[in-house]
């Protein structure tokens, strides 16, 4: 298994992508229903590359599936998925800075996505098809990544680009490790909280206090996957919830599940069981 979870992109790229993850596993002689892996919301927006197997998602409330394409757009992911893998799984996720999914896509409303990825095959743009042939075909991991750098470094020459005051807000907001008001978030985007509220659902997809739950909820999962030793309550204080209620309501509503037994699923999953 070959597993990079921070790759840096090109120099120039930096700006707007904050790293590239790869994940490539064997799952040849695993069965189907052993290839599943919870995905929970998280405060990413992604593009997300498929070169190898098909994959498919799996509503988690309703265990309804779809089929994934090659390469897909997710904007912000407000419930739990899970992922089947395929037997030969290839991963290469591109995560872009809070907020620069909605520029990169021509200012395309997040809400459109209504809760569902978006198959880039699907967008005006004559160079995906020919990227995810190249990827398919490819199998150097770092050729695979400067062919990624080199069509995001097209795609966004073409685009008219300035981090704006709402962007270093939203970066704000991401990066608190406490809570920020509306008022003071507003302020620093210029913008009056009605405004600042519409234009960060544009970029979001949600609410700013949805999304700063979301955050929350996602580095106390993964600060809590890091450092297993740490008992829940002790997350629970060092991301900001009030107490250890607090955080099992936003695990039912974002994991579906308690913490114990996502923790169990995530043990479960194909890569942790195959040594990531």
């Amino acid at each position: 298994m070959v597993f990079q979870p921070n790759i840096r992109p090109h120099p120039a790229l930096r700006p707007y992508i904050r790293h590239y993850l790869l994940l490539h596993v064997d799952l040849t002689n695993v069965p189907d229903r052993q290839r599943i892996k919870p995905v929970p919301p998280d405060a990413e927006q992604s593009l997300f590359f498929y070169p190898r197997s098909e994959v498919r998602v799996i509503t988690n409330s309703t265990d309804e599936t779809r089929l994934s394409a090659t390469s897909i757009f997710v904007g912000q992911q407000t419930s739990r998925i899970n992922i089947q893998f395929g037997q030969d799984h290839l991963i290469i996720q591109v995560c872009f800075r809070p907020g620069f999914l909605h520029q990169f896509l021509g200012e395309m409303p997040i809400t459109a996505f209504q809760g569902k990825e978006i198959s880039a095959e699907d967008l005006p743009d004559a160079d995906i098809n020919e990227l995810n042939r190249r990827l398919r075909e490819e199998v150097d991991y770092d050729r695979m990544i400067a062919l990624i750098d080199s069509y995001l470094l097209k795609k966004i020459g073409r685009l008219r680009l300035g981090m704006q005051p709402i962007d270093r807000a939203i970066v704000a907001l991401r990066m608190a490790e406490k809570p920020l008001s509306l008022d003071w978030l507003a302020d620093q985007a210029c913008l009056s909280s009605r405004q600042f509220e519409r234009r960060f659902l544009a970029r979001m997809g949600m609410s700013p206090k949805f999304y700063a739950r979301v955050v929350r909820f996602d580095r106390a999962f993964k600060l809590k996957t890091q450092r297993p030793q740490l008992d829940w309550l002790d997350v629970a204080y060092a991301c900001g919830y009030y107490d250890y209620a607090h955080l099992m309501r936003d695990f039912r509503q974002f994991a579906e599940v308690t913490p114990a037994m996502l923790l169990a699923q995530e043990a479960a999953s194909p890569d942790r069981k195959t040594g990531l």
